[in-house]
């Protein structure tokens, strides 16, 4: 091996991201045959300027701590294999059996709204709103545990890092996107979740890493970036946001929600025939797309503004684009009070519509000419 294939990684301890923990096993896999020398530093602060000054070669860190402190001399295009990046409710029972008015401590605010969205019966804190709660996110999942393991609380909701950080392993249930099972209540990852991203100066042979690196997660990862930026700042805590390069067969086999609603015994062939016409074979069901879904959910969680799409690796850039302006449409429609219909036959089919939606609890009379989302929403 030569001394070309020899990298120092700069690692930072163990941050409750998973970044670190990521980092060593993949040095410690010693992929495609390199030299990969993990260095111990106290602080990412620390590490960044080590890089700068050519003391190191890599600095791992997570995809929201490079999206807050983007540094135009460093390149971020390296990228792992992203981390299942749902969290985790940490209970006895799955949201659906938590027993009525049940106290759950959410750890941001769209996981807060998703969970309310679940359960409106559910009294769901912010845990940063807790008196007396440790700063250090390791000291605060313990305090949160002895908090339910004392009947305080019913549950908390925590990444799947800190959770694997609580010396009893308590009992965590996996808040999922529910592909397979459009019944259960579906959790849209926070923005950024679960990436690791390599950091390396300009003059780095990423070329060497190419075997390893997840091309993938790159893409998907500066997409989600894309968004982020073209997303108001009061709104980024409030959304969420999954991309992923995935094949055609598998967002087929999404019975619980693509793959099903096309309604047809064989989805593969119906997509084929709908995307490729006469004149074109269609897709070929190994072949990868671009799969995104944004949302946002108003405070009480009854309210979700979203859209998904599903587009070609080679309309990423312009589909996203077209996605965020489509979402963003949408919620100022949420947003704007609505008129009542003054035509006759259009009057009175809106009449029926809204008599029935009273009548079956699904909205209620005060929400009638109301807007779907309030300014203290998303404030």
């Amino acid at each position: 091996m030569s001394g070309e294939d020899r990298f120092e990684i700069l690692i930072c301890p163990e941050r409750g991201d998973g970044v670190g923990t990521h980092s060593q096993k993949f040095i410690d896999s010693s992929p495609d045959g390199l030299d990969l020398v993990a260095k111990q530093v106290p602080h990412i602060e620390t590490a960044i300027d080590l890089l700068l000054d050519g003391h190191g070669d890599i600095v791992p860190v997570s995809g929201e701590w490079w999206y807050e402190n983007r540094i135009k001399e460093l390149s971020a295009g390296l990228v792992l294999p992203r981390r299942e990046p749902t969290r985790v409710l940490v209970s006895e029972d799955k949201p659906e059996y938590i027993p009525k008015n049940g106290v759950i401590i959410a750890d941001c605010e769209i996981l807060k709204r998703q969970m309310k969205r679940s359960r409106k019966d559910l009294n769901v804190q912010l845990a940063e709103d807790l008196e007396d709660i440790p700063s250090d996110v390791f000291e605060r999942v313990e305090w949160l545990e002895n908090k339910r393991e004392n009947g305080e609380i019913d549950g908390f909701i925590t990444s799947r890092t800190l959770h694997s950080s609580l010396p009893s392993k308590p009992r965590r249930h996996t808040l999922g996107m529910q592909r397979q099972d459009d019944v259960r209540s579906r959790f849209i990852p926070v923005p950024l979740e679960g990436y690791t991203i390599f950091l390396t100066r300009k003059d780095f042979p990423a070329s060497r890493f190419s075997k390893v690196i997840d091309a993938g997660a790159a893409l998907a990862f500066r997409l989600e970036l894309t968004v982020l930026d073209s997303i108001e700042e009061n709104l980024r805590d409030k959304i969420g946001l999954i991309i992923e390069q995935r094949k055609v067969r598998t967002i087929l086999q999404d019975v619980g929600n693509r793959g099903k609603s096309l309604g047809s015994e064989n989805p593969l062939k119906e997509w084929k025939t709908f995307s490729g016409g006469d004149e074109h074979q269609g897709p070929k069901d190994s072949e990868p797309r671009i799969d995104i879904i944004l949302e946002t959910i108003n405070r009480d969680g009854s309210v979700t503004t979203g859209v998904e799409r599903i587009f070609p690796i080679e309309e990423s850039h312009s589909g996203t684009q077209n996605l965020v302006f489509n979402w963003q449409q949408v919620l100022k429609i949420a947003k704007e009070t609505p008129e009542e219909e003054k035509r006759g036959r259009m009057k009175q089919l809106m009449d029926e519509y809204i008599d029935e939606m009273v009548m079956s609890g699904r909205l209620s009379e005060d929400r009638i000419y109301a807007p779907l989302f309030k300014e203290e929403d998303h404030n």
